[in-house]
Parts: structure tokens; C-alpha cells; sequence
């Protein structure tokens, strides 16, 4: 049971998710970036745990999208097949901060591609999806990770599955990476199959290795004399830090043949596998935290302020205290990642 102190904590963003359940025109979206700020603030300035904080912004997130899928059916008529909205990357996880983009995949049952009337009406559908979230606030992906990109049936995505883990080619790393973080959102359309072949297949020698590749890609400064080499004085605690974490407990999850979806979870999988020890759990797990912590505040700070939320934290606002954890963070990550060098041989050439 949820302690009451957390419900109370909790209550803006669950407010805000029963509000998006009438939603009902689409100009009452122009706030929703304030307003989700706004939900967020309290949390970060009460005890909460900041893990816990993201997925109030999943929740809010995934009752905005499935609202603006009931709008779409409501004007395209019903799907001509059952569906399915996937939401991968950060949302997939249930991690994701006010900087977060959108990444997103629909899935429908039927033919493979090729059928005129569904690639119609999916395509009409993820876009007003889409469009929405962008007008919400929510950016489009830079990668093209959105359902007006991947728009797909089922049977064309597992096709697809089945190529990345056997050819287990670095070019098609990325699109792997991204949808093995992928949760079913709304639809009736059960994708589990997808999971599967990622997970199954994703043990395999050759694609483990170049995800351990890609788990050390993602360097945290150097820490000297107590000082972290930065170039202009602002850390990116994504690429200097949460990144390589997420990619880490994916890889060592993924070893363990666990089919657990947030960051936390799939290193405490590895840890009860013994793919990870418990001392390296705890230290990723208490980075993980610092560091989101200092990028949702650091990004509530600035939307305050009227800027666009961004990962560059200034290293001179943090206060000594919080200075001393984050060398002690980044120092974990830079040891996980050598261990991974080292335990999967990532300058092998293949």
C-alpha cells in the first residue's frame, strides 16, 4: 500500500491525469507544458522519491496520449483493426524528465504492409497523436522514433525484430535499444511477441556484445583532484550520466533474461542474477537517482524562468554536499563501465 504522505505527494499529477480524461479541445493543450510543470515542482521539493516523480510524469503523459487517441477514433471512426500504442524509449521505461521527447510506435493487426486502408487510417491517427503531444509541449524525436514514422502491422515489426537480434549489425543497434524499452500504452492489439524476440534472441553472443558496446559509448568526465572536467562549467548529466546507466541495467537485465522495463528494476534483476554485484547495483542505483534529481530540478528551474528544459547542469549551483555525491557518482559509472569492457571483451573486433 502507498504511504498516505506519498498519495498526498502525489495528488497534482494524479489530478492532472483524471483532468486529461475530459479532454475535449485541443487548445486547452497550449498550458499543458506549465501545468506538468507545475505538478512537478511540489514533488521535487517535498521527499519523493525522484524515480517515483518520473513515473507521475509517465502516468500524466500516458493519459494525454490515450485521451488524444480516443479524440482521433472519435473523428477517423472506428480502427479497421485492432490496435496497438507503444511507447518506447523514456516513456517506455517510465523515465522520462520535462526535457523528454516523443518516442512512439503503433502496431495493428492485419496483412502486412500494403493494405491501402489501414496505412490510411493509422497514419491519420498517429499524426493527430503526435501533432497533439507536440502542441502539448512534448517535442517530436529528433530520430524519427514517432508513430508517424513507425506505423507498422504487427507481423512487419516482428520481421523487422527478428533481422536487428540475427545480423546483430551496429547500424541497427539503435533501433533495437529503443524498442526494447517498449510498453503497450492503449489498443487491444497484444504485441508481447515483440518483447519476446528482443529478449530471447537479444542473449545472443553477438548482439550482447555490441550493446556492451554501446553501454561504455557514454563517458562521464574525469574527476580530478576532486574536480569535474567540464568545458564550459555545465555537465550534461544525460550524455555524462543517466545515459550510460540506462544502457547498463539494459545489458545486464537482458543477461539475466529479465523482462523488467524501468532503469531501477532491471538493475535489481541483475543483481538477484548475479550478473551485477550488490555494491555496483547500489552505487548505479543511487547515481541513477542523484542524477535525475539534478536534471528535473535543474529543468523546473528553467521553465520557471522561461526557457526550454535542457540537461546542462551548472556544476557552481550545486551545493557542496551535492558536488561530493556527484563525484562519487560519476566515478561508479566510469568503474561499471570498465568492468563491462573488460566482462564482454568490447574491443573485440567482430
Amino acid at each position: 500500500m502507498v504511504p498516505v504522505q506519498r498519495v498526498e505527494q502525489l495528488r497534482a499529477p494524479l489530478e492532472l491525469v483524471e483532468g486529461l480524461t475530459n479532454l475535449d479541445h485541443l487548445d486547452r493543450l497550449d498550458g499543458f507544458a506549465r501545468i506538468l510543470r507545475d505538478a512537478t515542482a511540489p514533488l521535487l521539493a517535498s521527499d519523493a522519491d525522484t524515480l517515483q516523480v518520473t513515473q507521475a510524469i509517465a502516468s500524466v503523459i500516458d493519459a494525454l496520449t490515450k485521451r488524444l487517441l480516443r479524440l482521433g477514433e472519435a473523428r477517423l471512426g472506428p480502427p479497421p483493426y485492432a490496435y496497438s500504442w507503444l511507447a518506447l524509449g523514456s516513456h517506455g521505461r517510465g523515465e522520462p524528465v520535462l526535457s523528454s521527447d516523443q518516442d512512439s510506435a503503433l502496431a495493428y493487426g492485419g496483412p502486412r504492409r500494403g493494405d491501402a486502408a489501414p496505412d490510411t487510417y493509422f497514419g491519420a491517427l498517429a499524426t493527430a497523436v503526435v501533432e497533439g503531444l507536440a502542441r502539448a509541449g512534448i517535442p517530436r524525436c529528433t530520430g524519427g522514433f514517432m508513430a508517424t514514422t513507425w506505423s507498422l502491422p504487427l507481423e512487419n515489426y516482428a520481421d523487422s525484430f527478428t533481422r536487428w537480434v540475427d545480423r546483430a549489425l551496429p547500424a541497427e543497434l539503435l533501433r533495437a535499444e529503443v524498442f526494447l524499452d517498449v510498453r503497450p500504452v492503449h489498443g487491444d492489439l497484444d504485441v508481447s511477441r515483440l518483447a519476446d524476440i528482443l529478449e530471447g534472441g537479444g542473449r545472443r553472443g553477438g548482439f550482447m556484445l555490441q550493446m556492451a558496446r554501446a553501454a561504455v559509448t557514454f563517458r562521464p568526465p574525469r574527476v580530478i583532484w576532486r574536480h569535474v572536467r567540464t568545458a564550459h562549467g555545465n555537465l550534461d548529466v544525460k550524455r555524462s550520466g543517466t545515459a550510460a546507466i540506462v544502457l547498463l541495467a539494459r545489458l545486464y537485465a537482458l543477461a539475466a533474461g529479465s523482462a523488467a522495463r524501468t532503469t531501477p528494476l532491471r538493475l535489481e534483476a541483475a543483481r538477484d542474477a548475479g550478473t551485477l554485484s550488490v555494491s555496483g547495483v547500489d552505487g548505479l542505483l543511487d547515481a541513477y537517482r542523484l542524477l535525475t534529481g539534478m536534471r528535473l530540478r535543474h529543468q523546473v528551474a528553467q521553465a520557471v524562468a522561461g526557457a526550454t528544459p535542457d540537461n546542462l547542469v551548472p556544476l557552481a549551483a550545486l551545493t557542496s554536499a551535492d558536488r561530493r555525491r556527484l563525484l562519487a557518482a560519476l566515478r561508479t559509472i566510469r568503474v561499471m563501465q570498465e568492468i563491462t569492457e573488460r566482462r564482454f571483451q568490447t574491443h573485440t573486433v567482430t
